[in-house]
């Protein structure tokens, strides 16, 4: 870092030396390459955001999907517990940790998978370039990873939640009982 500060105060030391009287060209082509790279690299980025975007809403619908089906499953039971005095913000914080039993296993694991294909696909790409750097994960990728893996469960647990309260106590005991709105849902 030292060296290349100190290299930076010559070049700008340089430049102001300059002035339009010189008879002297300053000329940076890795500049020009760079900008090139640069938009490629926004590119990619943006590529990689609008996966991530993507995956996130899938995994909002598959919690969810597994949320609101497990919810009518167990409305039954959840009415037999409301009825047995089990206030709802009980019921709510058994909903959410249930989802937090399907989203902690798939968080963990993915980090775990993300943290192996980054090891051989940068090892493939350092033996390919001749360059070397470290095999872990950074840190936005990784806090990306948890808040996705924390948040979605609890968003994705709004209408679910809203659904098993939502019900009085009598429609909830019914199992046979089913309006025509849940048929359609």
């Amino acid at each position: 870092t030292f060296k290349m500060n100190l290299q930076s105060k010559y070049v700008d030391e340089l430049i102001d030396a300059l002035t339009y009287d010189a008879n002297i060209t300053v000329t940076t082509p890795l500049e020009g390459q760079l900008k090139t790279v640069s938009m490629i690299t926004v590119f990619m980025n943006t590529i990689m955001a609008t996966i991530v975007a993507f995956l996130a809403i899938l995994c909002a619908q598959l919690i969810y999907s597994l949320m609101l089906s497990d919810v009518e499953e167990k409305t039954y039971e959840f009415g037999m517990l409301r009825a047995l005095g089990f206030n709802t913000n009980n019921l709510m914080a058994t909903i959410i940790l249930q989802a937090f039993t399907f989203a902690i296993p798939g968080l963990i694991s993915g980090l775990v998978v993300a943290a192996v294909m980054n090891l051989g696909m940068r090892n493939i790409l350092y033996k390919l370039t001749n360059n070397t750097s470290d095999f872990y994960l950074s840190s936005p990728s990784v806090l990306i990873g948890f808040s996705i893996g924390f948040f979605l469960p609890l968003i994705s647990n709004i209408i679910p939640i809203q659904k098993a309260l939502g019900k009085n106590l009598r429609a909830s005991l019914d199992p046979y009982h089913r309006s025509a709105g849940e048929l359609l849902v």
